[in-house]
């Protein structure tokens, strides 16, 4: 059976966190696809934060929406959405950049495996506190 969520373990001011990610839908992750063919740093070696960084502003927001609507922490009482549309649903992240960004770089590195081969995997950047 395919794989659509997964979980990761992420520390959130100093509370270790569990927030479910959801792969992206065909069309949105088409739309991060896209994008990604951009780059010429792709046919070699992927690596999201050089993808991040060549996307203009309105692209960052529309793929962190994106990346964070299909994100829920897991919660005592439930799963509860990171953002729904354009809102926050958990609004502890609102300001929190570090673990928003970790999510989209999860969410993009989980949804396009695969279309770049054992480069792409290996060039993600470590993140100690992520669970395997």
């Amino acid at each position: 059976m395919r794989e659509i969520t997964k979980d990761i373990l992420l520390t959130v001011d100093g509370v270790r966190q569990t927030f479910c990610l959801t792969k992206l839908d065909a069309f949105s992750g088409a739309s991060l696809l896209r994008m990604t063919l951009r780059l010429e740093s792709i046919r070699s070696a992927f690596s999201v934060l050089d993808l991040i960084s060549s996307f203009s502003e309105e692209e960052l927001r529309s793929v962190m929406r994106t990346c964070l609507n299909h994100t829920a922490v897991l919660l005592p009482a439930g799963p509860n959405p990171v953002m729904t549309g354009s809102e926050w649903g958990y609004p502890e992240l609102e300001h929190d950049t570090v673990t928003c960004m970790t999510l989209v770089v999860e969410s993009i590195a989980w949804s396009l495996q695969g279309f770049f081969g054992e480069g792409g995997q290996n060039s993600l950047p470590a993140r100690p506190d992520s669970a395997p």
